[in-house]
């Protein structure tokens, strides 16, 4: 009996660390982050207009001249692709034929500006 109390108490005490590990981040912008690669990718959506920002690990911003990218996000069940471009420091932007969902699902590819590939999902 004294077994199953330990055992019980240890699953409950993991529960919220396993929560917590595998729940969305927050971005410098309020927006969505995910890791990909060397970076932290945010996407920040605002009507139709999609914002991604990239950070480093250490959380510097990364210069995005030279980059490319797209992001592919299912909304009302259906895949919209919307193409990015440099549009700042650390940001690349796109323009959606629909309004973008404040938590869009879906995943962004980055190609930096010497050819390597990331991709973020979301």
């Amino acid at each position: 009996m004294h077994l199953k109390a330990i055992v019980t108490v240890a699953a409950l005490l993991a529960v919220p660390s396993i929560v917590l590990a595998h729940g969305p981040k927050t971005g410098a912008n309020g927006g969505v982050q995910a890791d990909a690669g060397s970076f932290h990718v945010e996407v920040v959506p605002k009507g139709t207009t999609l914002q991604v920002f990239l950070r480093d690990h250490s959380d510097k911003a990364v210069t995005t001249d030279g980059f490319k990218g797209t992001a592919i996000f299912v909304i009302e069940g259906k895949p919209q692709r919307i193409s990015l471009t440099p549009a700042g420091e650390n940001r690349l932007s796109g323009t959606s034929s629909v309004d973008l969902p404040s938590n869009p699902k879906g995943a962004v590819q980055i190609t930096t500006h010497s050819g390597s590939t990331v991709q973020a999902k979301f």
